[in-house]
């Protein structure tokens, strides 16, 4: 009998038990007292939460948690957005929308395009109904339509590979239909959810990773935002470790339930990543996985890359990271094809320096060369090597990183994503090489989508300067400290003792937000529509959503 046969029954058990423990925890003091109806109160107490439309308000109240959350949630009216930069963060379809396919000849039926609604929670219950593995998710379910009859399957594949096209959601797609030919080609042979979503805001790196991983939102699995309240201090989740992530993912359970035999493994970029795959070591009984990684130790933003593979301080205990990955060649090689492409050399993607793009990081160059590298740990650390079924996730971040720079709307959105895409038919063509037809899956998908260039979609960037200092002009002494702790773009953090020493409240903030106008947050800077139209679509305390009458909170969406 096959070694994944054999430990099913204790697949089932730890995740039972890891579904009881999650339950347990939440219901040892006895259930809460019924919320006050918000919406329903006297007028002038109505929630502006609830002006939201009901989607966006499930997405948001799906990625909220006190403490760990901002004082007030923030939503800027579409096609608006807060932030420094391009800001995907949002709860607005057009950067909630991905792409989801599963592929994987004799194991997923060719049924094409599906209708069914999904959101990426469902991958992690999806993937371990594949591996015959019971993984009891807290948000998401076993999307049958991905799954062959009972009747027609076979044993579980050998390797499955979660590909996260980072920032390449469908409305980056829809925007450059033409460039992506080999994953069109897919769809057909596998089974793509024409209704994908994330399914939460913030729509950024560590919460929505942490969701495909364990198959819950961000007010369950602890990951909320880049930065985000941790025993007092605003940080990022992951700087000291994965422990901010409270949940087990798949890879955890399946991996300690077989006995550590199956490779686990992330490629990725950040230690935000290793959210879909897990904790490693840290995990009871849990063994070091593989992470490759290339996030700056004590960077100023959650995004900021180092110059080479390597592991944080904070990640280096549970995961180990193999040196080779320092030696794979080729990235010059990538940069010279890119800087021939417009018929001149001058270490340049055509009018844009490598120099001011991460020494050209930043390019379609990093594809290939991540795509190597990715195909270099399969194939020297044995992945599908034998029957016990491994787990590999993989980010292939260049779409996010043009996109901050060049929108959407760049023409050079259009390369990068075609070079994704001629990289991943080099890699499942390496999967039939190296582990064999019929012997992977995958499940490809998007953390987000991405944003517009305003100059097209008419937006306004509310820079988070002007954000702060349109509350600090209302809320703070003239010679005092701010009373914004951190802002982000669907969330502000305060400090309520100086708040309450200047005579003020969260509630008079968030009021304050909701009658703000384009023209008081636009710092002078020239856009386009009414100055006087709200800013925001909503903006409200981060308390209002345990008592909303609009949504209860039993609400899924």
């Amino acid at each position: 009998m096959p070694r994944w046969v054999q430990a099913l029954g204790l697949c089932i058990v730890v995740g039972l038990v890891a579904t009881l423990a999650v339950q347990l925890s939440s219901t040892d003091a006895g259930p809460p007292p019924p919320p006050t109806p918000i919406d329903a109160a006297a007028p002038g107490e109505r929630s502006t939460a609830c002006d939201l439309a009901r989607r966006e308000l499930v997405r948001v109240w799906r990625g909220t948690d006190a403490p760990g959350s901002g004082e007030i949630q923030i939503v800027a009216a579409e096609p608006d957005y807060v932030g420094g930069g391009l800001s995907h963060a949002g709860p607005w379809d057009y950067v909630q929308e991905v792409p989801l396919l599963f592929y994987g000849p004799g194991h997923v039926p060719a049924l094409g395009r599906v209708d069914d609604r999904a959101t990426l929670a469902d991958i992690a219950p999806t993937n371990g109904a594949m591996l015959g593995f019971d993984f009891g998710a807290p948000d998401g379910r076993v999307l049958t339509p991905a799954l062959l009859p009972e009747a027609e399957g076979a044993a579980p594949p050998k390797l499955l590979v979660t590909l996260v096209w980072d920032g390449a959601g469908r409305n980056v797609l829809e925007r450059w239909p033409d460039d992506w030919p080999f994953l069109a080609s897919l769809i057909d042979r596998g089974v793509w959810f024409d209704d994908a979503e994330i399914g939460s805001s913030p729509s950024n790196t560590p919460p929505i990773h942490a969701t495909i991983g364990t198959g819950a939102f961000p007010r369950r699995h602890g990951v909320l935002d880049l930065y985000q309240e941790i025993d007092g201090t605003i940080e990022k989740p992951q700087e000291d470790g994965p422990g901010t992530l409270v949940l087990p993912t798949l890879a955890d359970l399946y991996d300690v339930a077989m006995g550590n035999e199956p490779l686990v493994g992330v490629i990725a970029t950040l230690g935000a990543h290793t959210g879909m795959a897990g904790h490693g070591s840290q995990w009871p009984e849990g063994d070091t996985d593989l992470a490759v990684m290339r996030e700056q130790e004590d960077a100023s933003t959650g995004g900021d890359e180092g110059r080479s593979w390597q592991l944080t301080t904070g990640m280096a205990p549970y995961f180990e990271m193999p040196a080779y990955v320092n030696e794979v060649p080729g990235l010059e090689s990538d940069l010279e094809r890119l800087d021939r492409e417009d018929g001149v050399l001058d270490d340049a993607w055509g009018d844009y320096p490598f120099d001011a793009l991460e020494d050209g990081f930043q390019t379609p160059a990093r594809t290939p060369y991540q795509t190597r590298i990715v195909e270099e740990v399969i194939r020297r650390e044995g992945f599908g090597d034998d029957d016990v079924p491994d787990l590999l996730f993989v980010n292939l971040k260049a779409v996010d990183s043009v996109g901050h720079i060049f929108s959407v709307d760049g023409e050079q959105m259009g390369q990068t994503l075609h070079g994704l895409d001629d990289s991943l038919a080099d890699l499942a063509r390496f999967l039939d090489d190296e582990v064999g037809p019929r012997e992977w899956t995958m499940t490809l998908t998007a953390d987000h989508g991405h944003q517009y260039d305003p100059a097209v979609s008419g937006a306004l960037s509310i820079g988070i300067t002007a954000l702060t200092a349109f509350i600090d002009d209302r809320f703070s002494e003239p010679d005092g400290p701010s009373v914004v702790r951190r802002a982000r773009p669907t969330q502000i953090w305060l400090d309520e003792q100086a708040l309450d020493d200047n005579g003020h409240s969260v509630d008079d903030v968030a009021s304050a937000l909701a009658s703000a106008t384009r023209g008081q947050l636009s710092a002078g800077v020239a856009f386009e529509g009414d100055p006087d139209a709200a800013a925001f679509s909503a903006a409200f305390p981060t308390s209002d959503l345990e008592g909303l009458g609009c949504l209860p909170p039993s609400a899924r969406g």
